[in-house]
């Protein structure tokens, strides 16, 4: 068996642990010569610009509508070699849509900052490679903020670190014209005969044979919080992003199965996405060991690593307003002291035996170095998602085949990494133990953040940066 390693910018998390024993399955094999092959993705940190926050309308067929860019101060990405010679890019890793894509044009994003940000990404030039193909096929992919006319092309990707493995007449899509569109994107979602009409890169990874399923294991994780500032007893860069594998000491407790729910009314197109099922939401104070559920909070929900923030119902917005002490803003963000989360706490997301807790200082991000706020607005019109805010805090693993969902609790030990087989039913316990819940000391901390700015809305102070 190969192993592949890529570089993947993100933030980590993990909590306090220690080794427990592992449980495996006759879905899952250790990694030897004679059991396939994986492809992971070791976390590395990339600081990107600071803008307003994109909000995320759905994502239709060939992703007419996705994330833009992850507009906090970390972003989520991985290096890909394309063409030949090879030409490295780095693009967001997105599991809310389908689509691999390059090249945005840095001269119409809207702040000096973000243009750099865009210009570092680097860029392929079809022209340069001898392995290029004009599919003579365009579209527009049309986002909350910017878009990006795209033309299909077809070449090779060389995964970087592998040998130079190479899958070749992969299909993908070259931007000829973008306006305020920073951040070329992979997309990770559901691909061919589910919202693609062609092989996207996750079903290219089984059919060239480099994975032995349409699997993908997500460990965030954070180095720094979405506050950025640093996290006391934090292990940096030992976040993971597995393609056909899982890693069993980055997740604790058992890794519980979930149906992929099918498309969803009111979601534009219908299309393919990660939904699970949502139980409830809860929070648990500072200085408290459980936790106060709020009503209303049961529902289908997508799991997006493309989106910085997650998007709730209001009721779940006013209950979170509630709990943190706080009046919405005009926008409907939650303006909260940046210390607030030091003393404890939690969001606690409910998936059916599963409970997801988030502390406090993980669900909270700086707008600006002294502007914090909670890391969830509104849903209103659009999709309900749990985006990075909530799945720094957890272990999933999304399984195309079967449609399937897997969640544990975030944790991080080690590594042993595993090959995960076509069938599914992957009955997993994480190696790592997790403390359980603590009421530490404190009460909550005065709001100066919200006494300087008001109802202004955070997304307004950030307009005026």
């Amino acid at each position: 068996m190969s192993r592949y390693l890529l570089p993947l910018a993100l933030s980590a998390v993990s909590a306090s642990v220690v080794p427990a024993a592992p449980a495996v399955d006759a879905g899952v094999a250790a990694r030897t010569p004679d059991t396939g092959s994986l492809l992971s993705f070791p976390i590395v940190e990339r600081r990107t610009y600071q803008g307003p926050p994109v909000r995320r309308r759905g994502v239709a067929r060939r992703d007419d509508e996705a994330v833009l860019y992850n507009h906090t101060n970390v972003a989520y990405m991985i290096e890909l070699g394309l063409g030949t010679p090879v030409q490295t890019v780095r693009v967001q890793l997105d599991t809310g849509s389908n689509e691999l894509w390059v090249d945005p044009d840095c001269s119409t994003v809207t702040t000096s900052a973000s243009q750099q940000f865009c210009e570092s990404l680097g860029t392929y030039d079809p022209n340069k490679s001898r392995t290029f193909v004009d599919l003579e096929e365009t579209t527009q992919l049309a986002y909350g903020r910017g878009s990006a006319d795209i033309a299909y092309v077809s070449d090779t990707i060389v995964v970087p670190g592998s040998d130079n493995s190479t899958l070749k007449k992969v299909q993908f899509g070259v931007a000829t014209a973008s306006d305020d569109a920073a951040v070329p994107i992979l997309g990770v979602g559901f691909g061919n005969k589910f919202n693609l009409d062609y092989n996207n890169l996750v079903d290219e990874l089984l059919a060239q044979g480099v994975t032995n399923s349409r699997t993908l294991s997500l460990a965030l994780g954070s180095a720094t919080s979405d506050t950025g500032r640093e996290d006391p007893g934090k292990n940096i860069g030992n976040g993971i992003v597995i393609f056909g594998g899982v890693d069993t000491k980055k997740f604790a407790g058992p890794l519980v199965k979930f149906d992929n729910l099918p498309p969803q009314a009111g979601d534009p197109g219908r299309p393919w996405r990660y939904w699970v099922q949502l139980d409830a939401v809860g929070f648990t104070q500072p200085g408290k060991a459980t936790s106060d559920t709020y009503s209303g909070s049961s529902l289908p929900i997508v799991l997006d690593s493309g989106s910085s923030l997650s998007y709730l119902p209001q009721p779940v917005m006013d209950a979170l307003a509630k709990s943190f002490g706080v009046k919405p803003q005009s926008d409907g963000s939650l303006i909260v002291d940046c210390n607030f989360g030091d003393k404890g706490g939690y969001v606690d997301f409910t998936f059916g035996s599963l409970v997801v807790s988030v502390p406090l200082s993980d669900f909270i991000w700086a707008a600006t170095s002294d502007l914090c706020a909670v890391g969830a607005l509104p849903s209103e019109d659009t999709t309900a998602l749990l985006g990075d805010t909530f799945l720094r805090s957890a272990y999933v693993v999304f399984d195309q085949d079967n449609q399937n969902i897997y969640m544990a609790q975030a944790a991080n030990c080690g590594s042993n990494e595993q090959v995960l087989a076509k069938g599914g039913n992957y009955n997993l316990t994480g190696e790592c133990n997790v403390a359980q819940k603590s009421a530490a000391a404190g009460g909550l901390l005065p709001l100066s953040a919200a006494a300087l700015f008001g109802l202004v809305g955070i997304q307004a102070v950030l307009s005026l940066l």
